[in-house]
């Protein structure tokens, strides 16, 4: 993947949202109270005090980890309408988990993985969808910024093309290739995200790098964003 369109889906597609907005889950709510009380800053206490529902933990676990939620969503989904939807889903999924968790290092990998399968539900959902005579194509459109400059309006062509490839891929192909190339994971948290071995972890990693780049340079656009840099690298 070249080195500008790497940088142009990083700075720009999977951007944070600009203007501010409260997405804090109604699992928040549990924990409004006692916010003026310092609260202990280290994993350890943290997952204590959630696993014991201390007032106010749940409230500093979201202040704590939902910019990294939002950010995996962003990678693996892309631009789309409905990640605060899926960031209010993870969180109350992992009220309902975290007695899982026993030891603060997994507690970030446990979430990622979270993460993962939650907006794997979404995308198969939408694969099932995609087979019946609802809706419109174009209708997810509008979820890509509108530029006006010629440059960023061609960036914003060249970006549903890029989520159109991906949202064409097989959905594990799809999460365990952006979890790889958009997120910067190694090969072993892939898998281990995913709950899957090294070796299928590789083999849809492979799998999805070759479709998307058959897919690619079907398209001239994009064919000649790939032609700039070098191959995916594993």
């Amino acid at each position: 993947m070249g080195p500008r369109f790497s940088q142009t889906l990083e700075m720009w597609a999977f951007e944070p949202r600009r203007e501010p907005r409260d997405t804090r889950p109604p699992v928040a709510a549990l924990a409004r109270t006692s916010l003026t009380v310092p609260f202990p800053q280290t994993d350890d206490r943290l997952l204590e005090s959630l696993r014991a529902r201390r007032p106010g933990a749940w409230l500093h676990f979201y202040d704590a980890f939902a910019p990294y939620v939002l950010s995996v969503l962003r990678k693996v989904m892309g631009p789309d309408r409905e990640l605060e939807d899926l960031l209010q889903d993870v969180f109350a999924r992992a009220l309902e988990g975290i007695d899982r968790v026993r030891d603060a290092e997994k507690l970030k990998p446990w979430l990622r993985s979270l993460t993962v399968f939650t907006s794997r539900e979404l995308l198969r959902r939408r694969k099932w969808r995609s087979w019946l005579p609802l809706g419109d194509a174009d209708a997810e459109e509008d979820v890509i910024p509108y530029p006006t400059t010629t440059d960023a309006l061609e960036e914003r062509l060249l970006l549903r093309k890029v989520k159109a490839v991906l949202d064409a891929l097989n959905v594990d192909d799809r999460l365990a290739f952006t979890l790889r190339h958009f997120e910067g994971l190694e090969l072993t948290e892939v898998a281990e995200t995913m709950k899957m071995s090294l070796s299928t972890a590789k083999r849809r990693i492979a799998r999805a790098e070759a479709e998307f780049k058959r897919r690619a340079h079907a398209d001239r656009d994009l064919r000649g964003c790939l032609a700039e840099g070098t191959e995916f690298a594993s």
